[in-house]
């Protein structure tokens, strides 16, 4: 808020200091070409760094100066427009850092002037004290960065929901006071800032440089401000005041915190935020060992009244849901969301999933094949069902009976004439013949019913949804009504509830030993699967004994047989080869699910084998599914940075003390050793650090990483007094225990 102080005199000539401040030297008798350089020895590297996704936005500093150039848009500094370049007198300087004696015609250019600077290093910037004259002529402004001053407390009243503070004190400041001439000179300068500065890429987002954005496109482009594509408009949601901001301002806080964080902004041909999208790198490493089904839920979109919030959700060996990426879409467009797709594919290394299950969306459904052509796409049932819910709410809520009838025709029809009959029988009982909706989606049932999609792997992705609905938890927090910083809390708060959960799961499959009758074959499952997977395993292998079993012949090494399941009079065929022990049933439910069915069970026991081939028992439900290095040999992501540099080797890090966390965790002796070793060799690493200067960006990763020294020792000790498998615990930078 601006404070007016009166009038006051001019400030004369002699009153203006003549040093100049120690940044602003520094500047001055260096060329166009070293500005950055220049800024890099006086800020913290990774004020300067912007992220990988958006480093491709960064131009070279130019002879007029640092231009942060995005599509349709460029900060270089408009001297001329400023009335500094023809008409100021101003003293040798790279041009585009503010310092004393620099004058403006009037009070906009020097704002404008200060703002463009800001906008290069990383701040917003405000407007301040202002001072003027008995005959109300401005006689003095300050320009401060936006986080000067604190907010100031309100006697007698306590907020519900308290803002988070924005201010820190800020010091950075610009004062100009008018000349005798009209003119207003730089009286004060000072560059120095208490915070963190925004990327060169993202400080354009900040309040004070998003005013002009519009304008500056459209007389870059030569049209109207207001002309834009219809299509674009059906498919974006407007961002609300001041999400921007909160959005970059928790992206660019985890960043800070954890190196490996790894997020990325859209912005559309009309320079406007469209997306965003982050993953940590708990999320990347749980995607290398469980990103072979990705669900992709948009259910809470732009058509909704809230935030157009997004998820990719897969499922551990635990069948519990584990999050691999978020995203805010506020726009929804085929190119838009190709992008993120790329940029999901991007963060986790290269690798594209097999399968990916979505909502019914025909741009999701163009991306998709643009994006990923190898990855086979499916519509998730579960999201059949919630967007029935929604379409037929009033059958649903006109009878008793109608939701478990549809639920019935859409999860547990198995064959393609159980699900018409099933189908056929639905529509005559509740009269629905006319209804719309339905006709469209059994016109599109190859696309998401069950019989249709068996030979598809979905890892029985659609039960573990059915149980939990993430979104569901958050969706009460994304209304455009409450603030965006709150929602993240939430949203950090559930992601470490669920990776306190999947620690409790691995520490329960490791230590419990589960009670089984004395059969060879659920012996050796659950020597091996997790309790969860083993509890659907062992349901399977009792059903086989209400099944009947009938040899139809031999070809060579090849036996075919008939099951039938007494209770539903069902034939399942499966052909079993003793050449190499390969197994095969006709309800391809290890296709789908990776786990054996019943039918299978029956030949086996049929033909006297007492334990499952080990081809058919899947690391990615195994307890040992997350144990050692992950076997990935996709490329890293281009390292043409120190930021992704540095999370590149946090990730290899994660790797090595993974093995070490798990051998330590078996014993309070060898716990406790490593816990007083891990101190000291985090007072080494601070001692490298404090003694070694910064790395350049053009150094190579090493291609593989070993365990070496202290580290090797110890594990080469642990593993002589323990020699059983185990499950991989280290400890993220947050406290918070994971398991890899």
């Amino acid at each position: 808020m601006e404070e007016r102080m009166g009038p006051a005199k001019c400030e004369s000539e002699a009153e203006t200091p003549t040093h100049y401040p120690t940044h602003s030297l520094l500047a001055r008798n260096r060329s166009a070409s070293s500005l950055h350089q220049t800024l890099a020895s006086l800020l913290p590297v990774s004020h300067l760094s912007a992220p990988p996704s958006l480093s491709r936005f960064l131009a070279c500093p130019s002879p007029r100066g640092i231009s942060a150039v995005f599509p349709s848009l460029s900060f270089s500094i408009n001297q001329q427009a400023m009335g500094v370049a023809e008409h100021a007198d101003v003293p040798p300087n790279p041009g585009w850092i503010p310092h004393l004696d620099m004058q403006f015609d009037n009070e906009d250019a020097a704002y404008a002037f200060y703002n463009s600077y800001a906008a290069c290093v990383g701040f917003s910037v405000r407007k301040s004290k202002m001072w003027t004259t008995s005959k109300d002529v401005l006689a003095a402004r300050t320009l401060v960065c936006s986080k000067q001053g604190f907010r100031q407390k309100k006697k007698g009243f306590e907020p519900k929901k308290p803002r988070p503070a924005t201010r820190t004190g800020c010091p950075a400041c610009m004062t100009i006071k008018i000349t005798p001439s009209g003119r207003y000179r730089v009286t004060e300068f000072v560059p120095d800032h208490n915070h963190l500065l925004a990327n060169p890429s993202t400080a354009r987002l900040l309040r004070s440089h998003r005013a002009k954005v519009k304008e500056r496109i459209a007389g870059d482009s030569g049209m109207p401000p207001d002309s834009s594509d219809k299509h674009q408009l059906k498919r974006r949601k407007a961002m609300p005041v001041g999400d921007a901001g909160a959005v970059l301002e928790y992206l660019q806080r985890m960043q800070v915190e954890n190196p490996s964080f790894f997020y990325a902004v859209r912005v559309d041909g009309n320079d406007s935020i469209a997306n965003f999208f982050w993953a940590d790198a708990k999320s990347v490493m749980d995607y290398q060992y469980f990103g072979d089904v990705v669900c992709f839920d948009m259910t809470y979109k732009a058509c909704d009244c809230g935030r157009p919030f997004a998820l990719f959700v897969g499922v551990n060996n635990h069948k519990q849901m584990i999050i691999f990426g978020s995203a805010l879409l506020y726009d929804e467009s085929v190119e838009s969301l190709r992008w993120l797709l790329d940029t999901f594919k991007d963060a986790m290394r290269g690798k594209q999933p097999k399968t990916v299950l979505t909502d019914q969306c025909m741009e999701i459904t163009d991306a998709l094949v643009a994006a990923w052509p190898r990855t086979t796409h499916r519509i998730c049932v579960w999201h059949v069902y919630q967007n029935a819910m929604m379409h037929l709410n009033q059958v649903f809520e006109g009878s008793k009976t109608f939701a478990h009838d549809f639920g019935q025709c859409i999860f547990d029809c198995e064959e393609e004439e159980e699900f018409v009959y099933a189908w056929r029988a639905m529509i005559d009982k509740y009269d629905l013949d006319d209804n719309e909706w339905l006709a469209k989606l059994y016109e599109d049932r190859l696309t998401w019913a069950l019989p249709y999609g068996k030979q598809v792997f979905c890892a029985d992705i659609k039960s573990s949804l059915q149980k939990e609905n993430l979104i569901s938890l958050l969706k009460k927090h994304l209304s455009p009504q409450q603030e965006l910083l709150p929602f993240f809390e939430h949203y950090d708060t559930l992601l470490n509830e669920r990776r306190c959960l999947e620690l409790q799961a691995d520490a329960h499959a490791g230590q419990n030993i589960l009670k089984v009758p004395p059969l060879r074959m659920l012996k050796q499952a659950a020597n091996v699967y997790t309790p969860a997977v083993f509890k659907l395993f062992q349901n399977e292998f009792e059903m086989y004994m209400d099944c009947m079993v009938y040899h139809c012949g031999d070809a060579g090494t090849i036996s075919d047989y008939k099951v039938i399941v007494d209770e539903k009079s069902r034939e399942h065929f499966v052909r079993y080869d003793s050449s190499d022990s390969s197994i095969f049933c006709s309800c391809k439910k290890f296709e789908s699910a990776g786990i054996q069915c019943r039918h299978v069970f029956k030949v086996l026991d049929y033909r006297n084998i007492k334990e499952l081939p080990p081809r058919y028992i899947l690391k990615r439900w195994r307890k040992d599914a997350k144990l050692g290095a992950v076997t990935d040999h996709h490329e890293y992501p281009s390292a043409d940075s120190s930021k992704s540099l540095i999370a590149n080797r946090d990730n290899d890090l994660c790797c090595i003390f993974s093995t070490l966390a798990a051998r330590a965790a078996k014993t309070v002796e060898s716990f406790t050793f490593i816990e007083s070793q891990s101190e000291l060799l985090l007072e080494q690493v601070e001692h490298i650090l404090q003694t070694r200067t910064f790395e350049i960006p053009q150094l190579t990763i090493a291609s593989s990483i070993q365990p070496r020294n202290l580290i090797e020792s110890v594990v080469e000790s642990l593993n002589h007094d323990n020699n059983t498998d185990t499950n991989v615990i280290i400890s993220a930078a947050n406290g918070i225990s994971f398991t890899y």
